[in-house]
């Protein structure tokens, strides 16, 4: 039986200072907890139901009942899992003149988030870096958007502005309404690709840094103001492998 305490610990990680504090993030449903179990990422603790049947050797399983797992699941639909894993240490970045990566500029959706590093993952970009203003990598709905790529992927939290400073020489790549579409220049195989916050885009200090201005053209018919911003990335990375394939 989960104790008073362990659910109290659980439910404050669904917020940023309760992950924080405890340097640890929550992994849920079997598919997800099976990904976290074949990473490096350390687990330290899984609460699931007495049917669960995981891929490898487990240890530190607590078997919970099914109204144990609603009070610690952030799911509509909790599925028979719950881990709490420890936040990898913070490591900086090495400069990306071999590399090809993603820099976030102040994500605030959590999907996009998880999203965005699902789709570096699938695309072979090196890593990604998001501004520190961005959701943090760990919030539950980033984790589960990534669908396992959040344990795989290399990522860095960062102040923006000082990162680009620190890595001038190489390619800046930016999404923009005024640049050129990505399928008629020719691209660089490293670098760095920004990616703008879902309403308001690339910010004005940030743009300052980018060297080559993309924009991906809409429909002549199309009234949208803009394009999702994991929507944008997928076809910008994809235009990168397309030139440079890996």
């Amino acid at each position: 039986m989960i104790t008073k305490s362990q659910i109290k610990l659980i439910q404050s990680l669904r917020y940023p200072r309760g992950r924080e504090e405890a340097g640890l993030y929550v992994v849920e449903g079997v598919k997800m907890v099976d990904e976290l179990l074949n990473s490096n990422h350390e687990t330290v603790q899984i609460c699931a139901l007495a049917d669960w049947k995981p891929d490898s050797d487990v240890k530190n399983v607590e078997v919970i009942s099914e109204h144990e797992l609603q009070k610690i699941s952030n799911l509509t639909t909790p599925n028979k899992v719950v881990a709490i894993a420890k936040i990898p240490a913070p490591t900086s970045p090495v400069k990306p003149d071999k590399e090809l990566v993603l820099l976030l500029d102040h994500i605030s959706d959590p999907g996009n988030m998880g999203t965005i590093i699902r789709t570096a993952e699938w695309f072979g970009i090196n890593r990604v870096i998001a501004s520190d203003d961005s959701v943090d990598f760990y919030n539950p709905k980033v984790v589960q958007a990534s669908m396992g790529s959040v344990f795989r992927m290399p990522l860095h939290s960062v102040p923006i502005v000082e990162y680009l400073q620190q890595n001038s020489g190489v390619p800046v790549y930016g999404t923009l309404f005024n640049g050129d579409d990505p399928a008629n220049i020719k691209l660089s195989p490293y670098g760095i690709i920004i990616v703008g916050n879902e309403s308001r885009g690339i910010a004005q200090d940030v743009q300052s840094f980018v060297t080559t201005k993309l924009t991906i053209a809409a429909a002549a018919t199309s009234q949208s103001e803009s394009l999702n911003a994991s929507v944008a990335t997928a076809i910008v990375c994809y235009e990168f492998r397309r030139q440079f394939p890996v």
